[in-house]
């Protein structure tokens, strides 16, 4: 008496369910890879403004105790990352009149013309839900007759061009 063999494998229907539990993982996987691409993104860019401010304010305290005021204006027309002994390695230079579609995203830049400092996003959907390629920032300074206690907090960089003002 022969026994039946029994086939071994998968069946269709559990390849079926196989390949849609796969799809699932693997989406919700790339969706938090999304996110902390975005949330890393986030971090570098308020790391390297808190190093710029930084920066700005150790230039106008100095200029402040050497006794330089008039000096002070002049700050706010110079590249703030000229005053960094190191570069950030994503930083692509001065440019006078940038074309922001044809620089490579992820990196930081001085338009000279406008003397602003720009961050090209790499998603621009991270500081607001409405898509923005690029992120600016200027250089705000306190007047020559303001106080010490004014110097050292005062001078900022802030946000020249909001992502809420692209879509106005």
């Amino acid at each position: 008496m022969a026994l039946p063999s029994r086939q071994r494998g998968f069946t269709l229907f559990e390849l079926a369910v196989m390949a849609a539990v796969f799809a699932i993982l693997v989406t919700v996987f790339l969706n938090r890879v999304s996110y902390y691409q975005q949330q890393a993104q986030q971090v570098a860019v308020a790391q390297m403004l808190g190093v710029l401010r930084t920066s700005l304010r150790v230039q106008v305290l100095h200029l402040y105790l050497a006794g330089q005021r008039a000096q002070l204006p002049a700050l706010a027309r110079q590249n703030p990352f000229d005053w960094l002994v190191d570069k950030p390695a994503n930083y692509l230079g001065g440019f006078d009149a940038p074309d922001l579609d044809k620089l490579p995203t992820g990196n930081w830049l001085y338009d000279r013309k406008e003397q602003i400092i720009i961050y090209l996003l790499n998603n621009g959907t991270i500081f607001s839900r409405m898509r923005v390629d690029a992120v600016k920032f200027k250089v705000i300074l306190p007047g020559t007759d303001a106080d010490v206690e004014k110097f050292a907090q005062q001078p900022d960089i802030v946000v020249w061009k909001t992502p809420d003002s692209v879509a106005n």
